[in-house]
């Protein structure tokens, strides 16, 4: 009789030890996955994070613009040495402006003087068009050879610090120049 209530107390025992109930399984499961979520997410967090300043350059205060813009230049310049630019665009980069302007104090004007050369030698090519304190300028140049055709088109504008007479605005030519004065209002 004392084996037989050994035996049950001993069944008793097994069963119980062997039968946890299913819910404590699924909340266990539920909240390692809940934790493995969220460090995951402050992970990638923390990594973009970092990412973002990485990148970030506080501004710097420009002491010498002038050195700055060589350096650029210089490095366009090898760029496109070794075939990162077209060489149109390295061209375009390199190409001066057909215009010169400056402001002539001995007759109180200012001067602009274009080269002709890149609209065919042409004044009828350029427009002007001359206000107040502004000019503008748009020019437009064909060059046809046997195996292409170019054309050159070229627009800029110019504010003026001072307001110029419209009225007594001259233009010449003067061989491959086109010479516009325009007189400064007193």
């Amino acid at each position: 009789m004392e084996e037989n209530t050994e035996n049950q107390e001993i069944k008793e025992i097994k069963e119980c030890h062997c039968k946890e109930p299913k819910t404590e399984h699924w909340i266990k499961f539920a909240l390692i996955l809940f934790v493995l979520f969220i460090a995951c997410y402050l992970a990638v967090y923390y990594v973009l994070d970092q990412m973002r300043h990485a990148y970030y350059m506080p501004p710097m205060p420009m002491h010498n613009i002038d050195r700055i813009i060589d350096e650029q230049e210089k490095m366009l310049e090898g760029m496109a040495g070794m075939g990162a630019m077209p060489m149109h665009n390295a061209a375009m980069m390199k190409m001066k402006t057909p215009v010169e302007t400056y402001k002539d104090d001995s007759d109180n004007t200012y001067k602009m003087i274009i080269d002709l050369k890149p609209f065919n030698n042409s004044p009828n090519n350029i427009s002007l068009d001359i206000q107040k304190n502004k000019v503008n300028i748009n020019g437009l140049g064909e060059k046809s050879s046997k195996h292409s055709d170019k054309v050159y088109s070229f627009s800029q504008s110019f504010m003026l610090p001072e307001d110029i007479d419209t009225a007594e605005v001259t233009k010449e030519q003067k061989g491959h120049k086109y010479i516009v004065t325009m007189p400064i209002e007193d």
